[in-house]
């Protein structure tokens, strides 16, 4: 059965998922605007029951992993990138897993280092440790972290930053109604009891069983960096399928995932966290301002023209006018870079949603449509679904003193490459 009779067979409403829930690998961290597993899973199902010469997955905007965790699950390759070092660790450890041969004895060992009365540690810092955390905190995660350093093993030391990522989060002094960094009222700072440690220690003890046995012959590409950049090192059609759900618009006004992240990240050994440009942590907008769309992004696209694209700028106030066209151009480039590397007559997933901005909504999905026909891949089929439970604000920047609605619907796009023409390299 093919790709669209398949998809034709489900129901209206059906890929809503409005039963799913986040279990198992997916629950050991939390992070903005997770897709849903059960539903990545099904689509990556029904691609590679039609297609049994599918051998590896390319997530170019992996988050936290949720749809490279699911290919893998499926005995495939995953192949991933994504800017931000958090995202990368969390991804890297659900998919190379941690040695369960002595993750109990590592659990015994930390849990003796912080249960150690008078331990002496040295205590953590960063700048402005003292406007995001409370003095006591800073103390109890200094030790922990301090314990985890300790640690032999890099795969197990890369599983504790993974389980301390939310401990750090719920003790910060930071809103949790918003990811971006917004200080608590001073009440709330004051009212918090202290159970770092015993959550640490709660967080080790259940997630690992969770998480896969590591083994070196596992095939996970993993890297941090400009996802345009990374996506050069790939061979010309060496990708035999492409499933993410792209940024809907730049960080600073989507979901800030570089704020959401900056502070773990400044606890986390960086040693730990891969090879990346350490510039992406010099503040906390760094990780936001270098996405896509960012302040270094595209102003136009070289040999493209879009009617489309042109009116919609055309249509929003001039201030906002450079941001979006950074943001678009910049998404183009990626798609044309994903053109190239994927293998003729193969397919690419993408979860769009369009944003708005001054109220007006960014037609992303047909820009995409447009834009892929032009580089030889064509809309095998379009799948709409609601956002019930995807964790995103619904409210964004504000017009005219009003807040805006983000958006409350996604839209699938199953396409597929021609399987005779020629291309051009990068």
């Amino acid at each position: 059965m093919t790709v669209k009779k398949e998809l034709d067979k489900k129901s209206i409403g059906y890929w809503d998922f409005t039963s799913s829930k986040s279990t198992g690998i997916h629950k050991v961290c939390s992070y903005p605007a997770t897709m849903v597993p059960d539903m990545q899973k099904e689509l990556i199902e029904i691609v590679i029951e039609e297609d049994k010469t599918v051998k590896n997955i390319l997530d170019p905007f992996h988050g936290s992993g949720v749809t490279l965790v699911e290919g893998a699950s499926l005995g495939l390759n995953p192949i991933g990138f994504d800017i931000n070092p958090l995202a990368n660790l969390m991804s890297l450890v659900k998919l190379q897993g941690i040695n369960k041969n002595i993750i109990s004895s590592s659990n015994r060992k930390i849990k003796n280092i912080i249960c150690t009365p008078n331990y002496d540690f040295p205590v953590h810092n960063f700048n402005r440790i003292n406007k995001w955390f409370r003095s006591d905190i800073i103390n109890s995660l200094s030790l922990i972290r301090h314990a985890i350093q300790k640690e032999k093993y890099k795969n197990i030391r890369q599983y504790y930053w993974v389980c301390l990522i939310d401990i750090i989060k719920k003790y910060s002094n930071t809103r949790t109604s918003t990811f971006k960094l917004h200080v608590k009222a001073e009440e709330d700072i004051n009212s918090l009891k202290n159970n770092v440690i015993n959550n640490f220690l709660e967080s080790i003890e259940t997630n690992y069983m969770y998480i896969p046995n590591y083994s070196r012959n596992k095939k996970i590409n993993l890297a941090i960096g400009d996802t345009k950049k990374l996506l050069m090192g790939l061979g010309q059609e060496s990708i035999d399928l492409i499933c993410t759900s792209p940024p809907y618009g730049d960080n600073g006004t989507t979901v800030t995932y570089g704020q959401f992240s900056m502070l773990p990240l400044y606890w986390i050994d960086k040693k730990d966290l891969g090879n990346f440009d350490e510039n992406l942590l010099e503040n906390y907008s760094s990780i936001d301002s270098a996405s896509l769309g960012g302040i270094k992004g595209n102003e136009k696209l070289v040999n493209y023209n879009s009617s489309l694209i042109n009116e919609y700028v055309n249509s929003i106030t001039k201030t906002k006018q450079k941001k979006v066209k950074r943001f678009v151009f910049d998404y183009l480039e990626v798609l044309e870079k994903l053109a190239t590397v994927l293998k003729k007559d193969k397919y690419m997933i993408l979860t769009l949603g369009n944003r708005r901005v001054d109220n007006k909504i960014l037609p992303l999905t047909e820009i995409t449509k447009q834009f892929l026909e032009t580089n030889h891949i064509n809309v095998v089929a379009e799948l709409q679904r609601n956002i019930p439970k995807k964790r995103m604000p619904r409210k964004v920047s504000s017009v005219n003193n009003n807040s805006v609605s983000s958006m409350n619907v996604e839209y699938i796009l199953i396409l597929k490459k021609e399987k005779y023409y020629g291309f051009d390299s990068f």
